[in-house]
């Protein structure tokens, strides 16, 4: 029998040895930024991502590192914001009915809050994401500071991709 518990002992050590990343990762959401879709005090899951290792998509929500261009992170913590142009793309704000506008065309995005459709989000002019960033929103566009106020992040800084 203590051969048995002592082996299963060494596999569980070595399944969870300091030197390989968790899979997945738990975080807190302490603002409405993502509201409807995260509310404000959730927990949510995030697949922690290796720098190198994501491969973006519009539609992602990511947990990242805010580059210093954001300027707002006093505590340290990763924030949460949803993709919503990749490089390459061209993004500006907004048509008659407030949609971002992504390649030339209006974006249906029906997880924004509603609230955000009749507050102002700062109009942009159109800007290409430059190679290896992101241009990231929040979901309730009135309180996220976001690529809208501080530009792109760069990819590296994605650590982690929200499982929704």
């Amino acid at each position: 029998m203590a051969v048995v518990l002592i082996g299963l002992v060494v596999s569980l050590a070595a399944c969870a040895s300091p030197g390989d990343a968790p899979r997945d990762k738990r975080y807190q959401v302490n603002s409405p930024t993502m509201e409807p879709t995260i509310t404000e005090g959730s927990t949510v899951t995030a697949k922690v991502v290796k720098p190198g290792e994501y491969q973006p998509g519009t539609g992602d929500v990511v947990m990242f590192d805010p580059p210093d261009s954001y300027g707002w992170n006093p505590d340290g913590r990763p924030r949460i914001l949803r993709v919503v142009a990749v490089s390459g793309d061209t993004i500006a704000c907004c048509d008659a009915q407030g949609r971002i506008i992504r390649n030339g065309t209006a974006q249906d995005e029906p997880y924004v809050n509603e609230a955000s459709k009749f507050e102002p989000l700062a109009a942009f002019e159109p800007i290409t994401v430059p190679a290896g960033e992101l241009y990231l929103l929040g979901d309730y566009r009135g309180a996220a500071n976001d690529s809208s106020q501080n530009g792109t992040v760069p990819v590296k800084n994605v650590i982690g991709v929200v499982k929704l």
